[in-house]
């Protein structure tokens, strides 16, 4: 089946280091980033291109990745690509993989419902990451993939995050977020944005109307483990033509009960039997 790509990574500068950041440590993991984002295989001087570091320091990294096991060449291309060790590592036993375990089947029972693509999202300092994903069966589709950053003031799901925080904690993301704009659609007024998020705090989902790609919408709710315990956000993403403003509306109580369903399910892992 053919898919047809409607969300094409987003260029962006590189952030800048703090003081006391090993630099080879974010050079490794910049290149491990890059790896994992790219689809297939990808050469040396695409990857130096990708996280703005000379071919030579490159080509350095990927000898001791290679080594590891988190990276592996194809002989024939002499290109590169993400080795099943990485794959294995981000399978491990972190904070994550309970909630991706348990989230699967609910997602999955979104996208045969709805037939667009289901996301769980959670929030990480100032970013919303897709940690799990179940595509759209329909050859137009949203691409999304686990470990993509996405910003949490031009999202649905990240909109939802924010909506979902305690008062202060809001307030103190809020203040340090770029507004960086998208498209024509994104909010980069801050007062404007504060007062969007009091709106999906009120009503209980939010709408992404094209503010993080033309021609995509999405529509999310927040996960929550107590009132005041944020978990992540379920999201649903498609061609705008197909999830219409309405359509949004109508899928709302089937992510409330998505959310309540993921929600109890982790309870139910964690409480102690009888």
């Amino acid at each position: 089946m053919v898919e047809k790509r409607l969300r094409e990574a987003k260029d962006s500068p590189a952030p800048k280091r703090p003081r006391r950041s090993v630099q080879s440590v974010d050079r490794a993991l910049d290149l491990l980033e890059a790896l994992a984002a790219a689809e297939g295989e990808v050469s040396i001087t695409a990857l130096a291109a990708r996280t703005s570091l000379h071919v030579s320091t490159v080509h350095r990294l990927l000898s001791t990745l290679l080594r590891r096991g988190y990276v592996r060449q194809n002989p024939e291309t002499s290109r590169y690509y993400a080795g099943a060790k990485l794959a294995t590592l981000a399978e491990g036993r972190s904070r994550f993989g309970e909630l991706r375990l348990r989230a699967r089947p609910v997602l999955r029972a979104i996208t045969e419902a709805t037939r667009e693509t289901a996301n769980l999202v959670v929030l990480d300092d100032l970013a919303a990451v897709y940690i799990e994903t179940i595509p759209s069966p329909q050859v137009v589709r949203l691409f999304t993939q686990a470990g993509n950053r996405v910003p949490l003031h031009a999202t649905g799901a990240g909109k939802a995050l924010l909506a979902a925080l305690p008062a202060a904690r809001r307030d103190s993301v809020l203040d340090r977020l770029e507004l960086r704009p998208y498209t024509p659609h994104t909010i980069v007024d801050a007062a404007v944005l504060r007062r969007a998020i009091e709106e999906v705090r009120e009503r209980g989902y939010a709408i992404d109307d094209e503010e993080y790609d033309d021609g995509v919408r999405c529509v999310a709710v927040p996960v929550m483990g107590a009132p005041t315990e944020l978990i992540g956000a379920l999201s649903i993403s498609a061609p705008a033509n197909r999830l219409t403003r309405q359509r949004c509306t109508e899928l709302v109580p089937l992510l409330r009960r998505s959310a309540a369903e993921l929600a109890a399910a982790l309870r139910e892992k964690t409480e102690p039997s009888a």
